[in-house]
């Protein structure tokens, strides 16, 4: 049987089936299968559409839009797209009831495969005359916006065709718009409609209807879900109103007027747009305005207390000085506008009484003179003179201080900016006074000054190298200050990276030679410190490295501090990188003579914490060689290591710092005989230091195997040991639940979901009177990061959010017991200080169980009200009045108690004081 749209009785069956919009797939099939042409079905709908009733050609409109919408894009032809765009151009006519459902339809015919531009120039022309778009409601509005937005980026060559009138027509639309999702919306399409649509005539009318929404006074509704924010609306409009370069006059006029405005966010607003503007509008077009822009740029950029404000006038003023930058050798209105800044800021300079003011004045210029490489150069050649002279004015020794600083700072942008060469004599004068300074006896005038000739070392000349060494090897040797000692290290480096042969002559055989370094016992770990800094810089390397694993091969008593001075510089990766230290082991066989010395020392009984440093070295130069060469080493001693534990655990101090930090692929059958010594050790031992060592290594296998059977083999391993361990004897428990919580953090650190069994093992021992002080420091131990181990250095795998994770599982294990009211309600309570203490707000506020939630605030007042002990002070802060104002259950209650908390901590007095008090 023959369907109802292939008659002309389907109007009828349109306008009284109220489900007739189900029908559209099956006329679709029709279609495209050929058996109805669309121009067909249109005929047959002739009577629903032309209906006098306006509902009904509403239902009719309806329904074929639907048919459109539903339609794939490819299928029509361009002159059934241009019947069909012909007849709705006409429906635009029609009562403002059809108007939605032809925007609609159109929306769909525009983004039809075949669709003609030609068809949209009387389909805007009846639009813009027909449709008074501001009369329409918002989401019809939308639509029409959105016609305009395809078909410019559909053919934008054919959309300047238009003309005038089609420009007039945007303007029209779009003026009083009101609905902030739809200003959102615009305010995103206009910049690309300027760019391309010549104004013409028009441009002040179009710059008025944008600019009547400048500065942005919005405030979204509370209720809505996904509001638009002011920030939103005033961070779309500002690109709108310098779009293009003929809005400049227009623009610069609303901006000067509104940096004068009292309103804190039109200032804010406007220095962004004044920065925005920068991209677009011509030099020529700021000349007028210059000196008002500075005066205002200058007000705010001073201002005391907002700093937003002073941020935006610091982008600002870059943003212009950068622009006019490009102006420099065609006129002189860039440089008259720089030189006015400087005249300006200098006398600001002469005037500061404080550091912090000559610092705000000097940003000011540092900013000006990053903007641009002109401004740059002008800003050197004239401040560094300025600023000598200044220095020799001032006698607060904290302002000659910043203006020693200050010129390091202008050294970095002339670096930046190229222009070095060409101020070489003013780089003269800065390190000049760099020199007057550090021959200071004030250590505050001596760190200024290296700090600056550091920057500068790449430019200090030969004349100024020895003066400046002299003062440096006088520090090394004679100073006690930490700080000092350290930038005076630091300063040797930089000269020896540009000047080696200087350095080697005068510091490494000269007064720092290492046979005159043993004499002064006094001096010669800080001698060691520099030699071992520069032993990083290639011409030093294999003289210095050399002399050091001589020392710690044949002066026992000399070794410890060598080892120490390799241990600290070798640590700074910004010195020494992978490739340097594996360049060291391959060359000198680093590994190879601390190992040696260590297992000496071990036998020979001397003090564990002279070689604790050798650990350390061996473990991270270790991590920094590829896993061939660490395979090799490991290879090499751990048969002999072995052997030696079972004389003296000691020995495995130095397993555990060759097994550290191996990579993740390294397997083999040798680390289950380690994992194996390990966990003997980690509950047997004697000594405290080698069961937590042993207790690491342990850790760091599980953390590292590969996923699947080498993991599971160790893990099988792990149980089975510890499966085997007597159970009556108490000792052991203490020592059981330290092992526990490392096999947890290790666990935990590479997602894996075994870490609840061993997790669940540790909140028992909580729930134990006998050992609840073990199971709080296990918790203690798994959320808190470690340098020295379990670490990215160390190759080890740390998953993200994994101290979130914690707190989930264990705020879910001790949801349904109650042990604040037992006897070990101090340490529950600790546990839970040690981990809400490492948990984002963010987790604690928004976890899905309301219980959880109240357990922990239940928790956070007891911490608060019943434990101002020296252990739970460290936590005060982040555990009560940072995170629990923030949790959503019972905010008022929160923050009475984070006041009385905070009442109760300042008048507690030493820690171990009675509670009652």
């Amino acid at each position: 049987m023959e369907s109802i749209w292939f008659k002309p009785e389907f109007s009828n069956e349109i306008i009284q089936n109220p489900d007739i919009l189900d029908q559209t797939q099956n006329v679709i099939t029709d279609i495209i299968s050929g058996r109805i042409e669309i121009t067909t079905l249109v005929e047959n709908m002739a009577g629903v559409l032309t209906s006098k009733e306006v509902d009904n050609r509403e239902k009719g409109m309806r329904f074929f839009t639907k048919i459109l919408t539903e339609l794939p894009q490819d299928y029509l032809s361009d002159i059934q797209i241009k019947f069909i765009s012909k007849f709705y151009v006409d429906r635009l006519k029609d009562n403002h009831k059809i108007i939605p459902v032809v925007l609609e339809g159109y929306l769909a015919v525009i983004d039809m495969k075949n669709y003609n531009m030609l068809n949209c120039g009387e389909f805007f022309t009846t639009l813009f005359r027909e449709v008074p778009c501001q009369s329409q409601v918002r989401q019809d509005r939308y639509h029409i916006y959105l016609i305009v937005q395809k078909l410019l980026e559909k053919d934008v060559n054919y959309i300047k065709t238009l003309g005038p009138d089609f420009v007039y027509g945007v303007i029209s639309s779009i003026e009083g718009e009101r609905d902030p999702r739809n200003l959102l919306f615009l305010f995103n399409f206009i910049p690309t409609f300027l760019k391309h649509i010549p104004l013409g005539h028009l441009t002040e009318e179009m710059f008025d209807v944008i600019s009547c929404y400048y500065p942005i006074d919005f405030h979204p509704s509370p209720n809505d879900p996904a509001a638009v924010t002011r920030q939103d609306l005033a961070s779309a409009l500002i690109p709108c109103l310098c779009a293009v370069p003929e809005f400049a006059e227009h623009c610069l006029v609303l901006l000067v007027e509104k940096l004068d405005s009292s309103l804190r966010v039109a200032k804010i607003d406007s220095l962004k747009l004044l920065a925005e503007s920068c991209k677009t509008f011509t030099p020529e077009s700021y000349k007028p305005f210059l000196k008002t822009l500075w005066s205002s740029i200058h007000r705010e950029i001073t201002h005391k207390t907002d700093n937003e404000l002073k941020m935006a006038a610091h982008e600002a003023l870059s943003a212009l000085v950068s622009r006019l930058a490009t102006t420099v050798n065609t006129d002189q209105e860039f440089e008259n506008f720089v030189k006015g800044i400087i005249i300006s800021i200098q006398t600001a300079l002469a005037s500061s009484t404080t550091a912090s003011q000559f610092s705000q004045s000097g940003k000011i210029l540092l900013t000006t003179a990053n903007a641009s490489k002109e401004s740059c150069y002008l800003i050197v050649k004239c401040m560094v003179p300025a600023i000598a002279a200044y220095y020799e004015f001032k006698t607060s020794s904290k302002l000659q201080i910043a203006s020693i600083e200050f010129l390091g700072d202008l050294y970095d942008l002339a670096k930046h900016w190229n222009v070095v060469k060409e101020l070489d004599e003013k780089m003269d004068e800065i390190l000049q006074l760099c020199l007057l300074a550090v021959s200071q006896t004030s250590s505050n005038y001596q760190i200024a000054g290296f700090r600056t000739m550091i920057k500068m070392a790449e430019v200090l000349k030969s004349n100024l190298i020895l003066p400046f060494v002299e003062v440096l090897t006088y520090n090394i040797q004679h100073s006690q200050d930490s700080e000092l000692l350290k930038i005076s290290v630091e300063a040797i480096h930089a000269i020896a990276m540009y000047n080696p042969e200087i350095i080697m002559n005068l510091v490494v055989k000269g007064k720092c030679e290492l046979d005159n370094l043993m004499e002064d016992k006094i001096n010669l770990q800080k001698r060691l410190n520099l030699l071992t800094n520069l032993a990083s810089i290639d011409d030093f390397t294999t003289l210095i490295i050399e002399e050091m694993l001589k020392i710690i091969t044949e002066n026992q008593e000399s070794a410890p501090k060598v080892v120490e001075a390799l241990n600290e510089s070798m640590s700074d990766t910004t010195l020494y990188t992978e490739e340097k230290i594996t360049e060291i082991e391959s060359d000198h066989g680093l590994i190879d003579s601390v190992v040696n010395w260590l297992m000496k020392e071990i036998k020979l009984g001397t003090c564990e914490e002279s070689y604790n440093h050798g650990f350390t070295l061996i473990a991270n130069t270790i991590s920094s060689l590829p896993a061939e060469k660490q395979h090799q080493i490991i290879l090499k001693y751990t048969k002999e290591l072995i052997d030696l534990c079972k004389i003296n655990d000691m020995n495995f101090l130095v397993v555990e710092s060759l097994y550290l930090s191996i990579h993740e692929n390294l397997y083999d059958v040798v680390i289950k005989d380690i994992l194996s010594l390990s966990l003997r050790l980690s509950l047997n031992s004697e000594n405290g230091t080698v069961r937590m060592k042993a207790c690491v290594l342990v850790a760091h296998f599980l953390n590292k195997a590969e996923h699947g059977q080498k993991f599971d083999s160790l893990y099988e391993l792990l149980k089975d040991y510890l499966s085997s361990c007597r159970r009556d004897d108490l000792t052991l428990c203490p020592r059981l639940i330290q092992l526990y919580g490392w096999i947890t953090k290790a666990l935990i650190m590479r997602s894996s979901g075994q870490f609840l069994f061993w997790l669940e093992k540790i909140l028992v021992s909580i729930t134990n009177e006998d050992y609840a002080k073990e199971g709080a420091e296990a918790i203690h131990l798994i959320v808190t990061d470690f340098q020295e181990y379990l670490s990215r250095r160390q190759h080890c795998r740390i998953t993200p959010f994994y101290k979130q994770r914690m707190f989930q599982s264990f705020s879910n294990l001790t949801a349904k017991l109650d042990l604040l009211n037992s006897q070990v309600k101090e340490y529950y309570l600790l546990s839970w200080a040690y981990i809400l203490a490492k948990t984002p707000k963010s987790i604690l506020n928004n976890h899905p169980n309301r219980d959880v939630r109240i357990k922990s605030l239940q928790c956070l007042f007891e911490i608060a009200k019943v434990y101002p002990t020296s252990v739970l002070l460290p936590y005060k802060q982040d555990v009560l009045l940072d995170i629990a104002p923030c949790l959503d259950d019972k905010k008022r209650l929160v923050r009475n108690m984070a006041v009385q908390a905070r009442t109760r901590w300042f008048l507690v007095g030493a820690p171990g004081e009675n509670k009652d008090n």
